[in-house]
C-alpha cells in the first residue's frame, strides 16, 4: 500500500506522536509511506528522516485553501498515493477536496478529539461538507465516538473505533516503583501547559494536602503558553520547594519511572497517549473523568476518579493514594493491559485491515 499520513505539523504532542508511530509501523511492514504537514514540520521530524520517510511542508498561509488543495492533489498524484489518511478536522476539508482531485482512492480520518483542533466551529461544518469524498472516519475511543458520530451525521458503516497505541518497549523496560521510597510519595504529570490540561487545578489540589503529607511532592513535566503563570501560582502558594515545573523532557520513560503516582488533571480530552504509557511504566493513577481514560484504565483497578475541575475531588483522590497499600498492585494492572492492548503493533494492525478493507471495496 502507499498510505500517507496528514498532519497539521510535527511539534510534539500525541496526535503528532500517534501519526508518526503509526507511520513508522507501516514502513517497517514494507508500505510506502509519506507524512504530510500543513504548515511546517518539527522536532518529530528527525525520526521519519532517521527511518527514510519522506516529509513534505505546504506551508499552509491564511486563506490559501484553493493553492494548498492544488499543491497536495499534485503532489498525491507524484507520489501515487492509495490511502490519504488525515488527523482531526482542521486538515480534512482541503484533504478531501485534494483527494477527490487527484483520485486517490480512499480518504479518511482519525478524530483524536470530540473537539476541532482549534475550537473552530467551521471545520465541523467542514468535515461534515465533507462526507461525500470521505470514505471512513475513526474515533480514537467509544468516548469521541458518542459525542461526534451525531452531530457529524456521517453513515454508522463509515465509522468505527480503533484505540491509540504506545511504544510500550521503553516503559515496560524501565518500571516504576510506587510507593517504594515511602513516607516521601513523588505525584508527577507530563503534558503541554494549556488551559485544557487542568494544571491550575492540580496545583491547588496538591497545595491543600500538602500540609497533611509532609514528605509529598509533585512534578510537573511539559511546555506550553500557561508555564509563567503557573509559576506564579505555586509561589503564591508558597509551594516552590514542593512543587516543581521541570519543563519539556525528552525521555517520558525515564520521567514516569521516577514517580509513585501518575496525575492527570485534564478537563477535555480524547484518549491520551500519556495515559497509556503511565500504564505502560506501572503506575497507578489519579485522574479526572474525562475523555476514554476510564475506558482503558479501569476504576479500582489501575485507576482512582474525580470530575474534571474540581479542586476538592481531586485533592481527596491523590490524598486517598497516599494511605493506599495497593499501589504496587494498581501499577502492575496497568502495566499487564498496556502490554496485552495498547501496543503500536496492534494499533498499526488494525488501521492496516481498515485500509484493506477500504481499498478492496473498491473505494
Amino acid at each position: 500500500m502507499r498510505i500517507v499520513q496528514l498532519i497539521e505539523s510535527l511539534d510534539v504532542g500525541g496526535l503528532e506522536r500517534m501519526a508518526v508511530d503509526l507511520a513508522l509501523a507501516h514502513h517497517a511492514a514494507g508500505n510506502w509511506v509519506g507524512v504530510y504537514c500543513f504548515f511546517g514540520a518539527g522536532p518529530l521530524r528527525a525520526q521519519l528522516d532517521a527511518a527514510g520517510i519522506p516529509v513534505t511542508e505546504f506551508h499552509k498561509e491564511r486563506h490559501s485553501n484553493p493553492a494548498l488543495v492544488w499543491r497536495m492533489a499534485s503532489q498525491l498524484r507524484r507520489d501515487r498515493v492509495e490511502i490519504l489518511h488525515g488527523h482531526n478536522p482542521g486538515v480534512h476539508h482541503a484533504a478531501a477536496l485534494a483527494n477527490a482531485t487527484a483520485g486517490v482512492r480512499v480518504c479518511l480520518n482519525s478524530r483524536h478529539s470530540a473537539t476541532t483542533s482549534g475550537g473552530d466551529p467551521y471545520q465541523e461544518k467542514y468535515f461534515r461538507l465533507a462526507g461525500p469524498l470521505t470514505n471512513h472516519v475513526v474515533f480514537v475511543c467509544e468516548y469521541v465516538r458518542k459525542q461526534l458520530e451525531p452531530r457529524l451525521r456521517y453513515p454508522s458503516a463509515k465509522c468505527s473505533v480503533i484505540l491509540n497505541g504506545i511504544a510500550t518497549e521503553r516503559f515496560l523496560a524501565r518500571p516504576a516503583s510506587p510507593g517504594s521510597a515511602r513516607p516521601k510519595l513523588r505525584f508527577g504529570t507530563v503534558g503541554r501547559l494549556v488551559p485544557a490540561k487542568g494544571h491550575t487545578v492540580l496545583i491547588d489540589a496538591f497545595a491543600r494536602i500538602a500540609g497533611r503529607v509532609p514528605e509529598a511532592e509533585l512534578q510537573i513535566y511539559g511546555y506550553g503558553p500557561l508555564y509563567g503563570e503557573l509559576q506564579s501560582q505555586v509561589r503564591s502558594l508558597g509551594m516552590e520547594g514542593r512543587i516543581r515545573l521541570e519543563g519539556p523532557t525528552e525521555d517520558t520513560a525515564r520521567v514516569l519511572a521516577s514517580l509513585d503516582v501518575f496525575v492527570f488533571s485534564s478537563v477535555q480530552e480524547g484518549l491520551p497517549l500519556v495515559i497509556l504509557e503511565a500504564m505502560a511504566a506501572g503506575l497507578p493513577i489519579v485522574s479526572t473523568r474525562v475523555g476514554g481514560v476510564p475506558e482503558v484504565a479501569p476504576e479500582g483497578l489501575v485507576a482512582r476518579y474525580c470530575e474534571p475541575g474540581n479542586v476538592d475531588a481531586l485533592a481527596d483522590a491523590m490524598m486517598t493514594s497516599t494511605q493506599d497499600a495497593r499501589l504496587v498492585e494498581m501499577g502492575r494492572a496497568g502495566r499487564d493491559l498496556a502490554a496485552a492492548h495498547y501496543g503500536i503493533s496492534r494499533m498499526s494492525d488494525h488501521y492496516s485491515a481498515l485500509y484493506r478493507r477500504l481499498l478492496g471495496n473498491g473505494s
